[in-house]
């Protein structure tokens, strides 16, 4: 899970990072979209400025000035190129006549060259919207009276319409009546006062102020403001969403996608499928839960198809038993012989005492089919290890040959579970004992990674073919090797499983003495 959790802060660290980073570099960002943007807004003031500046001398260009500050609007002033403290790239724009801008003290400040001039227009840009659109208009107003008034009346409209072709907006000359403003706004004009219209819910605005001594008002607007100054805060909000709900899906689709998987696998596995494993990439954050899952399934068929051939092979081992048992009793009704009965009697026994060790078999075998226990490893003597294996299988016996031998430099200890690995080499060297004619041979040795027990008898021998399924429970080979040598096909299936957890291995193979060898390896481990 710590790796689900690191996966979903580290997406959402960089998507912060970069929201970040888009907010402290904004200004950046934005000062192209803003320069084009008060470009088109003063164009048309600085194309009236600039055509008047013309038809005078530079000394008397300072008293235009002064004339076109009067009212409450921006205070526009003339300042020499000289004293500007500029960087490289803004002055190249403002020698090829764009509008650039700077800020001082939180302040708008928009610069334009005077073309063929050494002298320099600056607008200032303060205080609220209202308040700058009407200083901002309050020169322009003035510039478009001072055309107007140069001309009659009737030719006011000829006169907007050839000025309006150097705006980027709508300029109208509209009657007063035409106006369709409030009493109180109307009086606003009439007081020569610039007037803003602007509507509820719609970003149109309007700007109004009347021509002193006529009906008439001009009219400026409406403005296309940049989609990217007018809903700058919606758009980066929407952004930062938009890469949030990116980087949460990034994360939460492939965690959907496994999570799918992981249930289909586990409702096939609960409907009786146990083959079913889920297969989940490695990169997964559900990795190590499906690892789980396959392990658990594994332990589960494992149990389920050990009990299964458990059931199977009980019912089998217990039938023929059961059967004679039967037989017997009948014939013991019907038999009026001393000597017949006590053969039954001794028959039935043989068969109860048959009956008792298969189910101590059985007992042992569940004991072990079972999940790995703690071993506890101990270091060992091997020579008096493996004197004691030995005795114990030496008891009862007088005409089989059993010894043992321990090869290798200075290989005196080794590290086991001695009781388990006492009981796997018994079960071998019963199985050897059963089998041989007249010699088993122990070697204890040893290669550079694992310690080995393997042990030979002069008996027929397996076959090929059958020393895969050998080790497993209830198998056990034809001819030689059936029921009337006695055992139940158990004895190597629990070898493989005490070798399996000492996490080694053991094999049958073909032996010198011409019967069988089995081989039991184990990793070496620090004797010490």
């Amino acid at each position: 899970m710590g790796h689900l959790f690191l996966k979903l802060y580290s997406v959402f660290a960089l998507a912060v990072a970069i929201y970040f980073f888009v907010i402290f570099n904004l200004n950046g960002i934005l000062q192209g979209t803003l320069e084009r943007y008060l470009g088109s807004t003063t164009q048309g003031t600085y194309a009236l400025l600039e055509r008047r500046l013309k038809t005078m001398p530079e000394e008397q260009w300072q008293n235009l000035i002064n004339a076109l500050n009067q009212g409450d609007g921006y205070t526009i002033r003339l300042q020499p190129v000289a004293s500007l403290t500029f960087s490289p790239s803004m002055m190249d724009r403002l020698n090829r006549g764009a509008v650039v801008f700077t800020r001082i003290n939180g302040a708008i400040h928009c610069y334009k060259r005077v073309p063929e001039s050494e002298w320099v227009l600056e607008f200032p840009f303060e205080q609220t919207q209202d308040d700058d659109n009407r200083r901002l208009s309050n020169s322009t107003f003035n510039l478009i009276d001072m055309s107007l008034r140069e001309q009659p009346q009737d030719n006011w409209p000829t006169v907007i319409a050839s000025l309006s072709q150097h705006f980027k907006f709508p300029v109208v000359l509209l009657h007063k009546t035409q106006i369709g403003l409030s009493a109180s706004q109307l009086a606003m004009l009439e007081s020569g006062n610039i007037f803003v219209q602007t509507f509820d819910g719609d970003d149109a605005e309007f700007i109004y102020r009347r021509i002193a001594g006529s009906p008439y008002v001009t009219k400026l607007g409406p403005f296309d403001e940049p989609l990217t100054l007018s809903y700058l805060q919606s758009i980066l909000i929407a952004f930062l969403a938009a890469l949030v709900a990116l980087a949460v899906l990034f994360w939460v689709f492939p965690l959907w996608r496994d999570l799918k998987r992981l249930n289909v696998s586990t409702n096939a596995f609960g409907q009786g499928d146990f083959s079913i494993r889920a297969s989940l990439s490695k990169h997964s954050v559900l990795h190590h839960l499906a690892e789980t899952f396959n392990g658990m399934a594994d332990r589960i068929q494992r149990l389920i198809s050990s009990h299964k051939e458990l059931t199977n092979a009980v019912s089998h081992e217990l039938r023929t038993p059961l059967a004679r048992l039967r037989f017997g009793m009948e014939m013991l009704q019907s038999s009026s012989d001393e000597t017949d009965k006590k053969r039954y009697m001794a028959s039935m026994n043989a068969d109860i005492d048959e009956l008792d060790q298969l189910v101590s078999e059985l007992l042992t075998y569940a004991r072990f089919d079972r999940d790995k226990p703690e071993l506890k490893f101990q270091r060992q003597n091997i020579e008096l290890w493996l004197t004691e294996v030995t005795r114990q299988i030496r008891i009862g016996e007088s005409n089989l040959s059993i010894d043992f031998k321990i090869t290798g430099n200075n290989l005196k200890y080794a590290r086991f579970e001695p009781r388990l690995m006492a009981r796997a080499v018994g079960n071998l060297l019963q199985n050897a004992k059963r089998y041989a004619r007249t010699r088993v041979c122990i070697v204890f040795t040893q290669d550079n990674e694992n310690y080995q027990v393997i042990i030979d008898d002069d008996g027929p021998g397996i076959p090929e073919n059958a020393r895969t399924h050998i080790f497993e429970a209830f198998k056990r080979l034809d001819a030689s090797r059936d029921r009337d040598t006695g055992g139940y096909g158990l004895g190597l299936a629990i070898v493989q499983r005490i070798c399996q957890w000492h996490d080694g291995a053991v094999t049958a193979e073909d032996s010198p003495l011409e019967g069988a060898r089995f081989i039991i390896r184990w990793p070496k481990a620090d004797i010490s």
